[in-house]
């Protein structure tokens, strides 16, 4: 396979070493989306989140209704603190769908993201009510300039930032540092790896590769 001048081996250590060597041009994914899926994306949340408000306040209901005096407290403000947490995504999601629907015109989400999310929050610190958004607005912005896959899709990773808390914001880099894997959808927190730990596994794979090219039919090891 050739791309312009170079050639790509496809097995072995040949394609670790093509694909290391491709340009940024060619390797990197970025986060160009079209406006009309940002949007439909950011609604399949707000809808999700509707429902989520609607079971709490059945939920509170049947508190009222059926909880023995002795609980009924601690059942009710745990369930009020849960839609005080929704009510706040809520309106972090009409804010940003409406940015989304007036400014954004299709092309890199995260640096679109970036710069909104830091304009809702000047709005929100210096407006009037008492929503308590700033906070949020503004760490997810550095939380989104921070991301360091190439590949995520930015909006799921915003999803994730907002599902850990609106009402108390985890620190961008609390948060980064929580995200070990990503397969572009979805991310999953591991154990970090020591750094001399990952020059040996790289080591041991870089020979494996090595062992695959000098003999295709030998099992890799576990």
């Amino acid at each position: 396979m050739t791309f312009g001048n170079l050639q790509i081996q496809l097995s072995g250590l040949g394609l670790l070493v093509a694909i290391c060597c491709l340009p940024a041009t060619v390797c990197a994914n970025s986060n160009q989306m079209p406006k009309s899926d940002s949007l439909k994306y950011l609604q399949d949340l707000r809808s999700q989140n509707v429902r989520r408000l609607q079971e709490i306040d059945q939920s509170l209901t049947r508190k009222i209704e059926e909880a023995a005096p002795a609980h009924i407290e601690t059942d009710v403000n745990s369930l009020k603190q849960a839609k005080k947490e929704h009510v706040l995504r809520q309106e972090f999601l009409d804010r940003l769908i409406f940015q989304v629907d007036t400014k954004f015109r299709g092309g890199d989400m995260k640096v679109f993201l970036e710069r909104t999310l830091v304009d809702m929050a000047k709005v929100d610190a210096v407006g009037a009510g008492e929503s308590g958004l700033w906070k949020f607005l503004r760490y997810a912005s550095d939380a989104v300039r921070r991301i360091p896959e190439q590949r995520e899709n930015i909006l799921s990773f915003l999803e994730g930032y907002m599902n850990r808390s609106v009402v108390n914001p985890v620190k961008p880099e609390d948060y980064i540092s929580s995200r070990n894997y990503s397969n572009g959808a979805k991310s999953e927190s591991g154990s970090p790896m020591a750094r001399e730990e990952v020059g040996a596994v790289a080591d041991r794979r870089i020979k494996e590769l090595e062992q695959q090219a000098a003999d295709p039919n030998e099992a890799p090891a576990n």
